[in-house]
């Protein structure tokens, strides 16, 4: 029993380390490809945290709602991200992002082990906490506005988390699987109209 409990536990470490250094990513590399795969392998890495709280095929709803988000997001990119950009994508350089992925890191490890909340167990409280504080930290510090859609769609990720742990609710599970979706929609459509008045600027600044 005790050698099933430590194996348990080293997958639940590997799992968490997994999902924070995926999201980790997008903090800290500028390509929009990186983001939008760490998008993808997020969704799969979250599905398996919700796996421990749920029956499988409703953990894996959330994989094919999150793969459509991200196709969407993969296929706005690819029209929209190619024209060159003289705005960086980050309010600030990768110091000062790696230092604040580091204090959020650090503040949601010493929350998660130090206290409870509905008696959540401590890997889904640090997996839900951790995915809400890189979606808020993504939409603080990005200028594009594709990046802050991945922010906002990580963000409801770990929500996603806390909320199925707490109460299980299918309908309000389905719509949080639905609201991706259609955020997906408007950040994508944000984003080319935002491509679009750039573009137009560059010209008029060249003409």
């Amino acid at each position: 029993m005790p050698a099933f409990v430590d194996l348990a536990t080293l997958a639940s470490a590997i799992l968490l380390i997994g999902l924070a250094s995926t999201v980790s990513l997008v903090v800290l590399i500028a390509d929009w490809r990186f983001a939008i795969l760490a998008l993808v392998i997020h969704y799969i890495l979250a599905a398996i945290l919700l796996g421990s709280l749920v029956a499988f095929p409703i953990a894996l709803a959330r994989i094919v709602s999150g793969a459509l988000a991200a196709l969407i997001l993969y296929f706005t990119a690819r029209q929209t991200q190619w024209r060159d950009r003289t705005a960086p994508v980050f309010i600030i350089g990768f110091t000062f992002r790696l230092f604040a992925l580091a204090l959020v890191a650090a503040s949601i490890a010493g929350i998660a082990s130090s206290m409870t909340f509905l008696s959540l167990a401590p890997s889904t409280l640090f997996g839900g906490l951790f995915l809400i504080s890189i979606g808020v930290l993504v939409a603080i510090l990005s200028r594009d506005v594709l990046r802050l859609g991945v922010g906002i769609l990580i963000f409801s990720s770990g929500f996603c988390i806390l909320e199925t742990g707490t109460e299980l609710s299918l309908f309000l599970y389905g719509l949080l699987n639905i609201a991706d979706l259609l955020l997906a929609v408007v950040i994508a459509h944000l984003s080319k109209i935002s491509r679009d008045e750039e573009w137009t600027d560059h010209r008029s600044e060249s003409a």
